[in-house]
């Protein structure tokens, strides 16, 4: 099984969250298509979720039921387009919120990894570890300083942390990020 990438994740989310202005748009000048997008917003959202395996997209999912839900009713068709209408704007706040707590989680959980790597790199230097040789892959590079770090004695116990906070991957990813040569 594909480990899960948490950059990939806050970063989708992030995604999801940057479109929520533009259908609240949608609404407020009241465009035909602004519930029509707003459902499929959430059912995109709750397809996000459950590739990362969210239990938050069953959240998203009764938030999507609550608006087909006033679909249903029998009431003239300009006043079930209201009601619809209505229903799909009080959705938004909560589904909003859920991606938000979401991505506050992970953005927290990585900014305490980055900061934890920041920290490992200043001894590491010191070590003589960043030393960048530009015949040598990039990826290889931070691959093999990561296997260093691993091996260094009071190093190894933050960085095996950061390993397991948030995968091998993602720590490759903001070493490559936070690494400074020179």
């Amino acid at each position: 099984m594909k480990t899960k990438s948490v950059l990939d994740i806050a970063q989708a989310i992030h995604e999801k969250l940057m479109q929520v202005s533009s259908i609240v748009n949608d609404f407020e000048q009241r465009a035909y298509f602004a519930t029509g997008n707003w459902i499929n917003w959430l059912k995109e959202s709750e397809e996000l979720l459950i590739k990362f395996q969210y239990g938050e997209s069953a959240q998203l999912a009764g938030l999507r039921a609550t608006i087909l839900g006033e679909s249903f009713p029998i009431l003239p068709t300009r006043n079930r387009r209201r009601q619809v209408f209505s229903r799909a704007i009080q959705t938004i706040n909560p589904a909003q919120d859920i991606l938000f707590g979401l991505y506050k989680i992970l953005t927290e959980k990585i900014e305490v990894v980055r900061v934890l790597i920041r920290q490992i790199l200043i001894p590491a230097k010191e070590a003589g570890f960043i030393e960048y040789d530009s015949s040598i892959d990039f990826t290889r590079y931070i691959e093999s300083l990561l296997q260093q770090l691993k091996s260094h004695e009071q190093l190894k116990p933050s960085i095996n942390s950061a390993i397991a906070s948030i995968g091998k991957i993602d720590v490759m990813r903001l070493l490559a990020e936070e690494i400074e040569f020179g």
